[in-house]
């Protein structure tokens, strides 16, 4: 029987948790978040955990009969929670970091895992957890990356190891982030030029001959509500795109006005009396209106 553990019980552990939970083969699921020591903002969480039969715990030493930690934090606290755990893991323990930053701190979480008794893992979440749950594409990589794939894929989870050392997996996300992030940052700038002049169908109708097979307004749709909902943290995370660029040597001019364009363009509809499910047609003419030169 298998123990699993979560360090951080926001959406995506959520998610991946609820549906672990169902597995006959795993003897128990327990979830650390420091929120949890927060009286007031830990009732909810703590239903939760209830709710998916999942067990919150208060303290880190909980974790020395645990047979994989997946960490799912903020980005800024990679490096802390890996130390943090690293002294309570026993020797056949895997440590899984799933967070969304570059190779570098991933480099430095497994530096501090390394210090302990734990196995490091790192992997790269490649879609947004909801709806798929515990099945949710994740690349991983790191000296124990097949055996925890083949573990974990056997408990439900869709793990695919791409590489033996730690930060492969976050730089195949990162450079994948500058294609997908810069398509969401080239439609705010275009459909919203677009708009001014007139022309937004015409130049969804012409977009869409010249790459048949993807439906433009459905992926405008996609992408802009992504921009209204989560704008905030995708900048976070094409920064830290940017800054894999960087460390590969090269220059990131496209991942920083990415950033910027994403950036502003959520700043500005968070204004608006909008919501994440209003399609392009609402959310294209405020952009427009919102985004014009020193606006």
């Amino acid at each position: 029987m298998t123990k699993i553990a979560f360090i951080g019980f926001g959406e995506a552990a959520q998610s991946m948790a609820k549906d672990l939970a169902k597995q006959s083969q795993i003897e128990e699921i327990v979830v650390y978040d420091v929120r949890f020591s927060d009286k007031q903002a830990s009732a909810d969480l703590l239903a939760k955990a209830e709710s998916m039969n999942v067990v919150p715990i208060m303290d880190l030493s909980a974790l020395s009969d645990v047979d994989f930690v997946l960490s799912l934090v903020v980005g800024s606290a990679t490096q802390a929670v890996a130390k943090s755990v690293s002294a309570y893991l026993s020797d056949t323990a895997i440590f899984i970091d799933l967070n969304s930053v570059g190779p570098a701190t991933k480099t430095l979480a497994a530096v501090e895992i390394r210090k302990g008794k734990g196995t490091f893992v790192e992997g790269a979440v490649m879609a947004r957890v909801p709806p798929y749950g515990a099945k949710v594409p994740i690349f991983v990589a790191g000296s124990a990356a097949e055996e925890t794939a083949e573990k974990l894929n056997a408990l439900g989870m869709n793990l695919e190891a791409v590489g033996t050392e730690p930060g492969q997996a976050s730089a195949l996300k990162m450079i994948r982030s500058v294609m997908v992030k810069g398509v969401e940052a080239l439609l705010i700038e275009a459909l919203s030029a677009a708009e001014k002049a007139g022309v937004t169908e015409k130049i969804l109708d012409s977009v869409g001959e010249t790459f048949p097979g993807v439906n433009w307004r459905e992926t405008s749709d996609y992408y802009l509500s992504r921009t209204f909902e989560h704008g905030a943290r995708r900048v976070t995370e094409m920064n830290e795109a940017a800054n894999t660029i960087e460390e590969l040597g090269f220059s990131p001019h496209m991942s920083r006005a990415a950033c910027k364009v994403i950036g502003k363009a959520h700043e500005e509809l968070k204004k608006e009396n909008l919501s994440s499910n209003d399609g392009y047609k609402k959310f294209v003419p405020s952009l427009s209106r919102l985004l014009v030169k020193g606006g």
